[in-house]
């Protein structure tokens, strides 16, 4: 499974229309997910920063059309444990 059809499955399943959610929260449960782990070491791209690659998966958040982007943002811990401000992000 490729790490957009991941990425759309996880925003699909795990939201309702208008719940809110930040990048690290699909990307938390990429890394818990078997299928999702997989798409996202693989489409690693080489001596990529992991905020980088982060940042990408909020792009394809983007493009997905399953969220819009708020005004909003929020701290929320990085894979890391570090707390980072972070887009929010509105299913629709």
């Amino acid at each position: 499974m490729s790490l957009e059809a991941c990425i759309k499955q996880i925003i699909t399943d795990n939201f309702k229309q208008n719940d809110y959610f930040d990048s690290h929260a699909v990307i938390n449960e990429l890394l818990k997910d078997k299928d999702g782990h997989l798409a996202y070491l693989t489409e690693y791209p080489k001596n990529c920063p992991v905020a980088q690659y982060h940042g990408q998966i909020a792009q394809k958040i983007e493009v997905s059309g399953l969220a819009t982007k708020t005004d909003l943002k929020i701290k929320t811990h990085t894979i890391y444990g570090e707390l980072k401000e972070n887009q929010l992000w509105q299913k629709r």
